[in-house]
């Protein structure tokens, strides 16, 4: 049996924007407790940091382990981290047009 903090408050899927992850963080910040919270209010602040940062980086900025900053993106419903960056990714090609 697993226990997962899930974050997300309406399905297990991930979100699929960035407007959907700030989102979903904003109502599991309840759940959300040390340095998960933390890495949460890191990505959310620096999207575009994130974008191109390695999971050890986020750590670092963050003040926490890979361990933690992997925990978030397993809590959030993505499958890897490559998945989790791609949602930050995809928000600065937005910012870009």
């Amino acid at each position: 049996m697993t226990h997962q903090l899930s974050v997300c408050a309406t399905s297990t899927a991930p979100p699929a924007t960035f407007i959907e992850l700030r989102e979903s963080c904003r109502l599991g910040v309840r759940r959300l407790k040390g340095g998960r919270l933390e890495v949460a209010k890191f990505v959310l602040a620096h999207p575009y940091d994130v974008a191109f940062a390695s999971a050890r980086e986020v750590a670092e900025c963050s003040g926490v382990s890979t361990t933690t900053v992997m925990r978030l993106v397993s809590d959030l419903g993505f499958e890897s981290y490559a998945a989790f960056q791609r949602l930050f990714r995809a928000e600065l090609m937005r910012g870009r047009q």
